[in-house]
């Protein structure tokens, strides 16, 4: 293509760059006497009457986003279309800057904190004069930001994924069969085909944490894999990537990559004002007697990102001190169980010991004629016997040592072994709840501050039927009732999460029941009684 000439006046002199809808070159404008970059959209190439339709909404929404005027946007000069008849493809004509990509910049690894503070207010800058003329970029990644000598911030494409989307409606951004965007910046609510302007801050939050850390928050082998991760993962903080980032990084770049568009910054401005405070914080100073003030946050930074997060820190903190005193039990009743066992074998030689003074036919007491004692008070004197032996009544002025407790589990060894395996059963079938209850908040029926607190009752009751079978083993009542409460708020659980998610997978739809049915039969065995003989 190079030294065609399109639109009959822009000469194509070389090639620029090569990307997923067509090549960018640079050109001569020919009338004007000035060089310009051409874009050409091959990707809107082909003929028929669905191609003509397809190109004519492009030129169409190409010049809603030619309007933009900004110093920190590339400007759009002319629009128009090269090629045969049959095979005819859009172009876009730009200002030609003189710069460097983002993406060629981070090859050599993170960049320093103050540049990063430049850039991203530079692009905040250029995405909320977009967003206040209705445009949003839906396609914000490094190679769409050129920095040019002076330092200064060109952002490309504006609109130009919108209007590349051959799906795209006046009502619905993208339909089945077109991903707007790059996978790896893409916003959860984008990668359902709902975009929206803070979708673009979603994205400016990951590039963000790749220019302070050298990665991107998310690593995946391919296209399913990153959006997997941005639909249900959270991403780490930076300073956990990459030593020396403040924690006020932390907290700027994870309210941007919530994955609730309202939990982040509401619009760029504010973002644009966050970073600028970041690179005006006071640096710690050698020690002078006097205290460094601490960084605060900007005055039109919103409550909820201040406290966003609180909810979530709450219950981890709840999580580790329940974690902590699980534990703690579990090593007390292990030490118990221990002690009880050593008591009860102690006890059971003592009396064999005795056992010979009270079942011994030359022992006065326990000797048994048949011609002279009756039949019935034999019985008597055996059957006193066996209960002496089983510790429940002593045998009157023989001195035999009694247990220190009377067993108090009237549940038979099968009966307790049956509850136990059903109790461990049900704590591996009803972590299926997690993964319910995560891809419910996915698919809009649940909040993620809802979840975060449905996970610390599970957390809770998991730990109570933990702590159960282990009392359950020690032959202590109480385990039967820790475990029937666990069990059935378990049930509860699963059940409520069957009924409630209608979006979740098959698999989870075969597990949850099954999670369900462990849980009651747990606590319907903890619960019921043997009949004593």
């Amino acid at each position: 293509m190079r030294d065609q000439l399109l639109g009959g006046r822009y000469r194509l002199v070389k090639q620029l760059g090569e990307g997923g809808m067509g090549q960018v070159w640079e050109a001569q404008d020919e009338t004007l006497g000035r060089p310009v970059a051409v874009k050409v959209i091959s990707l809107l190439s082909g003929g028929g009457s669905r191609g003509d339709e397809v190109r004519a909404r492009f030129l169409r929404e190409a010049r809603i986003t030619a309007r933009l005027q900004h110093h920190n946007i590339v400007t759009v000069h002319d629009l128009g279309e090269t090629g045969t008849e049959g095979n005819r493809a859009p172009f876009l004509v730009m200002e030609l800057v003189r710069g460097e990509g983002l993406d060629a910049k981070l090859r050599g690894g993170a960049v320093t904190l103050p540049d990063a503070v430049q850039w991203g207010a530079h692009i905040c800058d250029a995405l909320a004069d977009a967003h206040d003329a209705g445009i949003m970029h839906r396609d914000i990644k490094p190679s769409n930001i050129l920095i040019t000598p002076s330092g200064n911030v060109k952002v490309l494409d504006f609109g130009i994924a919108r209007a590349a989307d051959p799906y795209a409606t006046s009502d619905r951004l993208t339909q089945t069969g077109f991903i707007v965007g790059t996978p790896p910046y893409m916003a959860p609510e984008q990668a359902r085909g709902f975009p929206e302007p803070r979708s673009d801050l979603y994205a400016l939050g990951c590039l963000l944490f790749e220019l302070i850390t050298g990665q991107l928050p998310f690593q995946a082998p391919d296209t399913l894999g990153y959006l997997t991760a941005h639909l249900t993962q959270e991403p780490p903080a930076p300073s956990s990537v990459s030593a020396g980032i403040p924690s006020t990084w932390d907290d700027l770049v994870l309210s941007l990559l919530h994955k609730d568009p309202d939990q982040r910054y509401p619009n760029a401005v504010d973002v644009a004002q966050a970073l600028r405070q970041l690179d005006q914080a006071p640096q710690p100073t050698p020690s002078t007697g006097e205290p460094t003030p601490s960084p605060t946050m900007p005055a039109t930074t919103p409550l909820r990102d201040v406290y966003g997060d609180a909810p979530r820190r709450i219950a981890l903190a709840m999580r580790a001190l329940l974690a902590k005193r699980t534990a703690e039990t579990a090593l007390a009743m292990r030490a118990l169980l221990a002690k009880r066992t050593a008591e009860t074998v102690t006890h059971q030689a003592t009396l064999l010991n005795h056992l010979p003074k009270v079942a011994s036919p030359t022992s006065r007491p326990l000797a048994v004629d048949a011609e002279k004692t009756p039949p019935q008070g034999a019985r008597s004197v055996q059957t006193r016997a066996r209960r002496t032996i089983a510790g429940y009544t002593p045998v009157a002025g023989q001195g035999l040592p009694q247990p220190d407790t009377a067993p108090t589990n009237n549940q038979k060894p099968p009966a307790r072994t049956a509850t136990a395996v059903t109790a461990l059963v049900c704590l591996l079938t009803v972590q299926v709840i997690p993964f319910a209850t995560a891809q419910a908040v996915d698919i809009g029926e649940m909040s993620s501050d809802e979840r975060m607190v449905r996970m610390t009752l599970f957390g809770v009751e998991t730990a109570m039927l933990a702590i159960g079978v282990l009392l359950l083993f020690a032959r202590n009542t109480a385990g039967r009732w820790l475990i029937a409460a666990g069990g059935i708020g378990l049930a509860l659980q699963a059940a409520e999460a069957m009924l409630s998610s209608d979006g979740i997978g098959y698999a989870l739809w075969g597990a949850l029941p099954l999670a369900a049915v462990t849980a009651a039969l747990s606590a319907t065995l903890a619960v019921r009684r043997q009949r004593p003989r």
